[in-house]
């Protein structure tokens, strides 16, 4: 088994807003959230090693913001302000999504971040 499918093993799930609905006022408002189950996923750090980028706010509380890359087959539709459901975390995907066709780690990767505290 290479590497690769050793990390992307995970099932994760991406969460979005459905389609518009109008409510009793006549108003647009998200329809119920769309849940997609991506098998062979993973979220990892973009250096594909064991280290990462986070940062701490101390300014009366303590914030901790963490960014790392999902990574997903080809052909997995994930959006930016989708959320990557990881268990009880949860991750927001950041910018656009990379294609990554022509190699033997062939995959999409998209920005994620958590903030916690």
């Amino acid at each position: 088994m290479s590497l690769i499918a050793q990390v992307m093993s995970e099932t994760l799930t991406i969460k979005r807003p459905g389609e518009p609905v109008r409510d009793s006022t006549g108003s647009e408002t998200p329809g119920p959230p769309v849940l997609i189950t991506v098998e062979n996923s993973a979220i990892m750090s973009p250096y594909g090693v064991t280290v990462g980028s986070s940062t701490e706010t101390h300014d009366a509380s303590t914030v901790i913001e963490t960014r790392r890359v999902f990574a997903a087959p080809l052909g997995t539709d994930v959006r930016p302000a989708d959320e990557i459901l990881r268990g009880d975390e949860v991750w927001l995907a950041e910018g656009e999504p990379l294609v990554l066709p022509y190699t033997s780690l062939a995959r999409v990767e998209i920005f994620v971040r958590r903030v916690s505290g």
